[in-house]
């Protein structure tokens, strides 16, 4: 349940929690500030849509239970993250030990994770570095490195990608695409939704603009 909420007049933009984000969207007056829908905020979404132009584009889907049960090495060595968006936990390559001992973990949290509750498993592969882009109804607003650094500049080019990418495809009105730069080629990793998702060394006042005029042009 949503904690008491001050009165706002007007477009309203929540920012915070997942918990936050899944809550505001059962609340009929708060839902409008969030821009998320599951179904589009996930690994095979991303994959139908974009293709090879995934970092991950051979990686496999399939449940925890599943996965468990391969009969794969203990030092078998594979990148495993979340289908969904929801940050059960952090994309990451891990043996396949580690990945029994990381389930056994979350199904101890507070929210624990379903045996049913798909994975992304794909191959290691070397990254070079990572970018975070915001868009705003189709177009690029504003992004920054963040790995390995928190560099300001986005390269003119991967503008060019993630904005081809996204005319073709998005997954809501204002959204994350983060995209990898692999052996000099730009490969998308994934979506994220605005409302979690952490601004690194992106230009605030431009984004919290742009969201704010697409906002008042939404409602």
């Amino acid at each position: 349940m949503l904690p008491d909420m001050p009165q706002v007049d007007g477009p309203v933009v929540l920012h915070g929690r997942t918990t936050l984000i899944l809550r505001a969207l059962e609340h009929p007056r708060w839902r409008h500030g969030v821009f998320f829908d599951p179904e589009r905020f996930q690994h095979r979404a991303y994959a139908a849509a974009w293709g090879r132009d995934m970092l991950n584009a051979d990686a496999q889907i399939m449940s925890w239970e599943r996965l468990l049960r391969e009969p794969r090495g203990p030092d078998d060595v594979f990148f495993l993250k979340p289908n969904d968006d929801l940050k059960y936990f952090t994309g990451q390559a891990l043996r396949f030990a580690e990945a029994g001992d990381l389930y056994q973990a979350l199904r101890k949290t507070a929210r624990p994770i379903d045996p049913e509750s798909e994975v992304v498993i794909g191959r290691p592969k070397e990254v070079d570095a990572e970018w975070r882009l915001f868009f705003v109804d189709g177009a690029f607003v504003t992004g920054s490195m963040y790995r390995p650094s928190g560099d300001p500049n986005v390269p003119r080019d991967l503008v060019t990608f993630a904005t081809s990418a996204v005319s073709r495809w998005a997954p809501a009105s204002v959204f994350v695409i983060d995209v990898a730069r692999v052996d000099r080629c730009w490969k998308i990793v994934e979506c994220n939704c605005f409302n979690g998702s952490r601004l690194y060394s992106a230009d605030v006042e431009r984004l919290v603009i742009a969201v704010a005029e697409h906002q008042e042009r939404s409602t």
